[in-house]
């Protein structure tokens, strides 16, 4: 794969909601994660652990927690003036986790904070500093191995869709799965061979609104 083709294999990913009946062979599942223990991490801490489930029963004990919070949030925001705002919004929580052949819990721990704890020892207030604990590092080394996850569930084939929407039912999944302190849930990842065509490509912000550019006054022009 040369630039250009990368840049469009990267394009062409979706996130994937609706599964067909295709079980995942196991040998598959555990490229993925380690494709996705293969993603850098602060202080190479390697802050991630994943709940992997292809037991059906148990699928379907996480889709039927989520839906019957998701029933429940949609009974009280009904007695207010926002029914339809929510509508059948909270069907996107639970939806793809009834047709996926296996579902991925990520978790993520937190680890001490080294250089605050290095301040704090010479007398400062940690606090008066910005360390990896202000950008939450182990999050965000877990959330790096979802993508590398989500990128070789593509190239296997397979349709990913990793959801927030779970997150709702987080203390019966974490009962159903035994996940306790100090691993935090970091969603869900509803995961098998998709039942159709790829979705249509959501729109994406241009460059443009995202990307900030500091350059020297010379261009990439003037160089050549």
């Amino acid at each position: 794969m040369n630039e250009q083709s990368t840049l469009d294999w990267f394009l062409s990913r979706r996130s994937t909601r609706e599964f067909s009946d295709r079980p995942v062979e196991r040998e598959t599942i555990e490229r993925l994660l380690m494709a996705a223990t293969s993603a850098p991490s602060a202080s190479n801490r390697q802050p991630w652990q994943f709940a992997v489930v292809r037991s059906r029963s148990l699928r379907a004990a996480i889709a039927q927690a989520v839906r019957e919070r998701a029933d429940d949030m949609k009974a009280v925001i009904a007695r207010g003036h926002h029914a339809e705002d929510f509508g059948s919004y909270g069907d996107f929580f639970h939806e793809p986790l009834i047709s996926a052949a296996v579902i991925i819990v990520p978790q993520y721990r937190e680890f001490p904070d080294l250089i605050a704890n290095l301040l704090a020892s010479g007398g400062a207030d940690p606090s008066a500093y910005h360390t990896a604990g202000a950008m939450q590092a182990e999050l965000c080394s877990t959330s790096a191995a979802v993508m590398n996850l989500l990128l070789q569930a593509h190239a296997s084939g397979l349709g990913g869709c990793w959801m927030a929407g779970p997150m709702i039912a987080r203390d019966r999944i974490c009962a159903l799965l035994g996940i306790a302190a100090p691993w935090q849930m970091v969603g869900a990842i509803a995961l098998g061979y998709p039942a159709g065509p790829a979705p249509e490509q959501k729109p994406r912000k241009p460059l443009g609104r995202v990307a900030r550019w500091f350059e020297d006054e010379h261009t990439d022009e003037d160089t050549n």
